[in-house]
């Protein structure tokens, strides 16, 4: 059992293989995990725990520009436009290294998962 500072354990990683992924297989791994950082955002702006500071209306609208930009983004044919998902997503990746306890750590748990997704 884990207590409340403790983040949840990841499971096996299977994206150890990615180097096996077309730019369009891996493009939808990225997606898929940047679509999870936005969701647990969306559950902790949701919640009670929620305080709308400054710093976290700045990274709220970050995850949500990111998502954005992402979307807006075509399937890559190759690995020049697959970097291009990358960097639409950087910024989840910059923004969100919560240390706190509670719904934070789920997201920080979802980015690690979008970081591995990147490579």
């Amino acid at each position: 059992m884990r207590d409340a500072d403790t983040p949840p354990q990841e499971p096996a990683d299977r994206l150890d293989a990615r180097t096996e992924f077309t730019p369009r297989q891996q493009a939808a791994v990225i997606r898929t995990a940047a679509a999870e950082v936005h969701q647990r955002v969306q559950e902790w702006r949701h919640s009670p725990g929620w305080h709308d500071t400054p710093t976290n209306a700045y990274r709220y609208q970050a995850t949500v520009v990111a998502v954005a930009a992402l979307d807006a983004l075509p399937e890559p044919a190759t690995d020049q436009a697959l970097s291009g998902l990358v960097d639409a997503v950087r910024p989840l990746l910059a923004e969100w290294r919560p240390s706190r306890p509670g719904p934070e750590q789920q997201i920080f748990v979802a980015v690690e998962r979008l970081h591995k997704a990147c490579g």
